[in-house]
């Protein structure tokens, strides 16, 4: 606390006061003063009363002030109050023609502000649908990416008879690109990190309120690229599925094949799957692909990522082969060699498996590599086992005229079929029968 000096009418001596009175800090006998520390007590109590009233009084006025922000469903914006007459003409289609002039001498605010207020004031009237679609344009421009696509959605949910329908719905996907290309999501005003979940996000809501639009099929094929591109590899091959089961005639559909054949491609050639099952799946989806669009553009890559897969195939098949090779277990080895050999006979793998067939039989004999019967049959009981086989086969035909099945193969015993024990006492434990007792046999002594 400062203090002043003030003086007393005592010549050569000053005294100090306090700013909040002019009583003296000190009394004659130099003590704290108690009228002074009354008088402090007693302010500092008003001012915390007088805080607290202004507090009160402020809680009391932020409702009346509550219009001056209004929400509409593209967010909160802050404008002034528009009048009754909006501008004093009291017509939507004046106000509508004042807004675009507006718009077009760059009062982008005043725009915005003019067009909310006719959707909120002419909810009812003809230009109010014109005015919500000229307002998610005018902050589409402004580069409002999400309030302009929320405004579009409100157009799309509010007046679903529009003329501006599919407009808005290709203005939609224009916004959501923006994303899946890398925009950046803003954050209290300000552009911070690109976010697929944000494009994924909005072509699911442009599906759900356009499911029967003329975009909704490349609405499908973009939501499967968003998941793509954020790793959700099985719900993109889904999404890109259903493109093809519920747009069969759209023509993204032979993008979306080639896009499935190029995931499981992805799933295979990273490693990421515990076989080879995904390469398979990836070619016969451009198999499909080839047979289905021959005409498509994608046609020439379709070929050499198929050739891609192949050579990876092989080498995955050959390498497998080598493994059970170094493991000495030969015949498993010869399995797989012969497996490349049988699937890929062009490529350089067949050529080297070929060539290591050839040592295993140099070295440990023919024998040993084969795989099968240790005991093959001989000619003359393949031959009975055949006819026999024919001849039980024959005889079960409906119209079979002939020996029955007992007259060729013999007689068969079943099992005998076990008894169910059906009463409690069937449970009991068996006694226990002891041998009766037998008497001594006495030994006699041996003459010598």
């Amino acid at each position: 606390m400062s203090f002043r000096d003030r003086n007393n009418g005592v010549s050569g001596r000053s005294v100090l006061t306090s700013p909040i009175s002019d009583e003296p800090f000190l009394d004659a006998d130099g003590t704290l003063s108690l009228a002074l520390l009354t008088r402090m007590r007693n302010y500092g109590i008003f001012q915390f009363t007088a805080c607290l009233c202004l507090y009160g009084v402020a809680l009391f006025l932020m409702p009346l002030l509550a219009p001056v922000l209004h929400a509409e469903s593209e967010g909160m914006v802050k404008t002034d109050l528009p009048s009754t007459k909006l501008g004093g003409s009291g017509s939507a289609s004046e106000d509508f023609a004042a807004a675009g002039a507006l718009a077009e001498s760059g009062e982008t605010e005043k725009a915005v502000a003019s067009y909310r207020a006719i959707v909120k004031y002419y909810p009812e009237s003809k230009t109010a649908p014109d005015a919500q679609f000229q307002l998610a344009k005018v902050l589409q421009q402004k580069g409002d990416l999400e309030g302009a696509f929320k405004a579009y959605q409100y157009l799309l949910l509010k007046y679903p008879q529009t003329s501006k329908f599919e407009d808005s719905v290709a203005e939609e996907i224009t916004i959501a690109n923006a994303f899946l290309k890398g925009a950046k999501v803003k954050f209290l005003g300000i552009p911070m990190v690109p976010s697929m979940e944000k494009a994924e996000e909005m072509y699911r809501a442009i599906l759900k309120t356009s499911q029967y639009s003329k975009h909704a099929a490349i609405t499908q094929f973009n939501l499967g690229l968003a998941m793509e591109k954020q790793g959700k590899a099985q719900e993109a091959i889904a999404t890109y599925q259903k493109l093809l089961d519920k747009y069969p005639n759209s023509s993204a559909c032979d993008d979306a094949q080639y896009q499935i054949g190029y995931v499981y491609q992805r799933l295979g050639m990273t490693g990421k799957s515990q076989d080879l099952s995904a390469l398979k799946e990836s070619q016969n989806n451009y198999q499909d692909f080839l047979i289905q669009y021959p005409n498509s553009e994608k046609m020439r890559q379709a070929g050499e990522n198929m050739k891609t897969m192949v050579s990876k195939e092989s080498g995955d098949t050959l390498r497998i082969a080598r493994f059970y090779d170094f493991s000495k277990d030969f015949k498993a080895a010869t399995i797989y060699y012969n497996d490349v050999i049988r699937r890929f006979p062009q490529s350089q793998d067949a050529t080297a498996a070929k060539t290591r067939i050839d040592e295993l039989k140099a070295l440990y004999g023919e024998d040993t590599l084969r795989v099968g019967q240790e005991r093959p049959e001989t000619g003359e009981r393949l031959v009975q086992r055949r006819r026999l086989q024919a001849q039980v086969e024959s005889s079960a035909l409906a119209n079979y005229d002939g020996p029955s099945r007992k007259d060729i193969v013999g007689e068969e015993l079943s099992a005998p079929r076990p008894q169910m024990k059906g009463d409690m006492r069937d449970t009991k434990p068996i006694p226990l029968n002891e041998p009766p007792p037998q008497a001594p046999v006495q030994k006699t002594p041996v003459t010598p």
